[in-house]
């Protein structure tokens, strides 16, 4: 029988929980709105090619990962790896953003606020990956 889980194997469970939901929700809310989502940014489209493009990139994969991520928080023997995949999805907007600062100048203010968001999702992430039920946790103590 598994052990019962610690208040910090608990934080791991819900962190991973968490970032499940918010990607689901948003995966689906890009598919469903993605001009009123997406207009923040000042991401333009105006035709039937380039909506099935926008919600496949944006709404389809972001769905897509959320459905793993909660497969993920469904298996404790998944749950750090859940979570460090959330880090490095993070870590890679993080990057890209970065680089967009480089090369191409100074975006509006929206844009550090997601990168501000992005930097602590992957920065919790990565922390509480180190809680996470271990695979071979099988007693308590």
């Amino acid at each position: 029988m598994d052990a019962k889980l610690g208040v910090k194997e608990i934080v791991s469970v819900i962190a991973l929980w968490f970032a499940a939901l918010v990607f689901v929700g948003l995966g689906v809310a890009l598919m469903i709105w993605p001009t009123e989502i997406l207009a923040g940014v000042e991401v333009r489209f105006d035709t039937p090619t380039a909506f099935a493009d926008i919600r496949a990139d944006y709404g389809g994969c972001i769905l897509g990962l959320g459905v793993f991520l909660v497969w993920c928080a469904l298996q404790r023997h998944l749950i750090g790896a859940g979570l460090l995949c959330v880090g490095l999805v993070f870590s890679g907007y993080s990057i890209a953003r970065l680089f967009s600062l480089a090369v191409d100048g100074q975006p509006k203010r929206i844009i550090f606020i997601l990168l501000a968001v992005e930097l602590c999702g992957a920065f919790i992430a990565f922390g509480v990956s180190q809680w996470a039920p271990q695979s071979g946790s099988r007693s308590a103590g």
